[in-house]
């Protein structure tokens, strides 16, 4: 209900709250939606708005990214992604993708090589694997096996990689396997 909606945050502003977040709790949203809403807000609210995602369809790094870029400026997620049912924003996903990709300033720049670090360390103590797909962080996230791969990101690593490994703290591995060829 759009108009309770509103309601909501006007009553909440009245009575002095100096943000706003935005909820997707049961994740449904998209982000061409999450983006016209948060845009809306922005709008009726104008430097009061946050956002907070969770990943039941995995948009929810996308939905903030969406988010953002309609004019919040306030996050919430979760180190690694941590939350219930299919978790929240993936801060160690966000962070880079807004600061190294898109501009934005999340962390002080001497940190970011830290998030690897962190999500692993985050992992060990809540004694969770972390998974080698997870972006940025994860142990594949700069693994190469293909014999292309591995010769393309020997002359060009940008052929095949976005980001240096090390900006995020983590590392480039070559794995040999039957695909990797001469």
């Amino acid at each position: 209900n759009p108009y309770y909606a509103v309601q909501t945050l006007q009553t909440a502003k009245d009575a002095g709250a100096r943000k706003l977040v935005l909820c997707d709790t049961n994740g449904g949203c998209f982000p061409d939606e999450i983006g016209r809403i948060t845009g809306d807000m922005v709008r009726k609210f104008p430097g009061m708005i946050g956002v907070h995602c969770h990943d039941d369809t995995g948009c929810a790094v996308a939905n903030t990214i969406a988010a953002v870029q309609a004019g919040a400026d306030q996050i919430q997620g979760t180190y690694i992604g941590f939350g219930e049912r299919c978790g929240n924003t993936n801060l160690s996903t966000i962070i880079p993708n807004l600061q190294l990709k898109k501009g934005y300033r999340c962390i002080p720049d001497e940190k970011m090589v830290r998030i690897g670090k962190t999500a692993r360390f985050i992992a060990e103590v809540t004694n969770l694997a972390l998974p080698a797909n997870m972006p940025y962080v994860g142990r594949s996230a700069f693994a190469h096996k293909g014999g292309m791969h591995v010769d393309g990101v020997t002359k060009n690593a940008a052929t095949f990689e976005h980001i240096t490994p090390e900006a995020v703290g983590n590392r480039r591995s070559i794995l040999l396997s039957e695909f990797a060829g001469r």
